[in-house]
């Protein structure tokens, strides 16, 4: 072994500059496509505009061959069920692949359900400003529309919408099977007036419109005719899908409080969970929003006005309201552990981090709800997976960083989804104008040689600790503070392994140098406990993935 001449360190010099003024690496186009495809419902964020968005989107997918695009968009609508991102891909890509052979292949296989078509065809015409159907988009779209049964026909119908699903069948002119002839027949000269006759399966969202159209002034019938739709759809063969149910627990709770049993026994059957393929924040959501009912009026309320959060519930008694809340609330648990059945256990001291800045949370400097529709934020996806990851270490630490290093104190005995909100609550302290905590966590590793297994580090990864939002003026340079102390780190802990969760993409970038043993992912879907459980491959490992999709 050499004693003098030593082995020279190479020295990865960062690129960029990130939004908090910090020195980054930019991801190659691959890993940025793939990325901001698993994290964005193409929304505005608390650090870009939609449209900033869309340019480095569209930008990531010109540097990348169309067939690793097209693998993309189906990954990203069959596997991490993100459907926005996939229909801008699929929409995107009509241009440059046309006349490929397998075009039309690929607009049946990124099509999971019948509104995905109109959502491509609507961003290719709207957006694009393109004209007609493109050809290999209208033969795959044919193929789906001819599968289609009487029940998927009734039910996306599209009848308010700027592309119906008339317009679709008139513009791409499917052939009717034995099965579906007479399900088309009267969606195009009844509007769709009898279809429900043609099948035995009941549609909530049809079943309600109904209930909702009993006479207003008698809110008692109204009420009862809810509870009847409710009882005819989780009645039959089928049941009711994953996501219906846990749009609806709250109204199967007000109207029909008979059927919660049958609610909560659909909602924690395993093959059926398994088979919705949620992204598991939609059980938070869930959960948020049955842990807020109240029994009783909001105190104080005497306005004629009533809102649905302060409708009293036809539950007769307290305790019995107080029942079938926590009897929801206890099978939502059991879900949220039965979609995330690849939780890893770590082989010795686990280190949890889990960005709380103003970013993650969203605070007056902008928002950071994961889309429009939605009340939950990227913290709470961060939150939630961590709290499933620390539920399954037998030795963990876990720290909530922002201007301050918080260490997290763990109560065994709380729910995952329990512990997820408390998470929440308690990173309020932690200030959110910075990520200095993070630095504070490695700083300390260094000082006090504090062994460690794993790092695991939930983020958008919009670091840095001087507070210089949007880069440093003038300069063209940022702080590299970041990756000396990493450095720093690396040098003492050679073995420890570091996984880089991001949560939420940004500009293309990231504070960690893969190139000191740095496993990064991005999404929100399970898929990230199989990257952490196997280590070292990263975006890698999705890419690969993705590349063995066959079109």
């Amino acid at each position: 072994m050499a004693k003098y001449n030593v082995k020279r360190e190479t020295k990865h010099v960062p690129s960029e500059v990130n939004k908090m003024g910090s020195a980054a690496y930019k991801l190659d186009p691959k890993e940025e496509l793939v990325s901001t495809v698993l994290t964005t419902f193409v929304q505005k964020s608390y650090y870009e505009k939609e449209k900033e968005i869309m340019d480095r989107f569209r930008k990531a997918a010109l540097q990348v061959d169309p067939l690793f695009v097209a693998k993309t968009a189906i990954y990203a609508r069959m596997a991490a069920n993100m459907r926005s991102s996939s229909h801008v891909l699929a929409a995107e890509l009509a241009p440059r692949i046309s006349g490929e052979e397998w075009a039309s292949r690929f607009y049946h296989k990124v099509i999971n359900r019948v509104d995905d078509m109109s959502e491509i065809l609507s961003y290719y015409r709207n957006i694009m400003k393109g004209k007609g159907v493109p050809n290999a988009m209208r033969k795959g779209f044919k193929v789906k529309l001819e599968s289609l049964d009487p029940y998927l026909i009734d039910k996306y119908k599209m009848l308010g919408r700027e592309i119906s699903l008339i317009d679709l069948v008139n513009q791409i002119h499917p052939v009717p099977t034995q099965t579906n002839a007479e399900a088309f027949r009267l969606l195009m000269k009844e509007g769709g007036k009898g279809i429900d006759k043609l099948y035995s399966s009941k549609i909530l969202e049809k079943e309600m419109s109904k209930a909702g159209k009993v006479s207003k002034e008698d809110q008692k019938t109204v009420e009862v005719a809810k509870q009847e739709a409710i009882e005819s759809v989780l009645g039959n063969i089928k049941g009711m899908p994953i996501f219906n149910l846990l749009r609806n627990l709250r109204n199967i709770i007000l109207y029909a409080p008979d059927s919660v049993d049958e609610a909560v026994r659909q909602l924690v059957i395993p093959e059926k969970v398994y088979k919705s393929r949620l992204l598991p924040f939609r059980f938070l959501s869930a959960h948020i929003e049955i842990s807020n009912m109240r029994y009783e009026l909001k105190e104080g309320t005497s306005s004629s006005i009533v809102f649905e959060d302060e409708v009293e519930t036809r539950v007769a008694t307290r305790e019995e309201f107080t029942r079938l809340k926590n009897r929801v609330l206890t099978s939502l648990e059991t879900a949220i552990e039965l979609s995330c059945h690849n939780i890893p256990e770590l082989e010795g001291r686990v280190a949890i981090l889990i960005d709380h800045s103003g970013s993650m949370r969203g605070d007056g400097g902008g928002a950071s709800l994961v889309s429009v529709l939605s009340r939950t934020t990227v913290v709470d996806i961060a939150n939630l997976f961590a709290a499933m990851l620390l539920s399954k270490q037998p030795s963990v630490y876990v720290g909530l960083f922002g201007d301050r290093l918080i260490q997290y104190r763990l109560d065994r005995e709380m729910s995952i989804l329990q512990m997820t909100r408390d998470i929440y609550s308690r990173g309020r302290a932690c200030g959110g104008a910075t990520e200095h905590g993070i630095f504070t966590f490695f700083e300390e590793l260094i000082s006090s040689r504090t062994p460690v297994d794993h790092i695991i580090v939930f983020s958008d990864m919009v670091i840095g600790a001087e507070n210089r939002w949007y880069g440093v003026p003038g300069s063209g340079k940022g702080s590299g503070r970041f990756q000396e102390t990493f450095r720093e780190f690396r040098k003492l802990y050679p073995a420890t392994k570091v996984v880089s969760v991001n949560i939420h993409q940004t500009d293309g970038t990231t504070v960690f140098n893969k190139n000191y043993g740095v496993t990064q992912v991005a999404g929100w879907s399970e898929k990230i406990f199989d990257v952490i459980a196997e280590g070292g491959a990263g975006y890698k490992a999705i890419i690969e993935e993705i590349e063995k999709i066959v079109i």
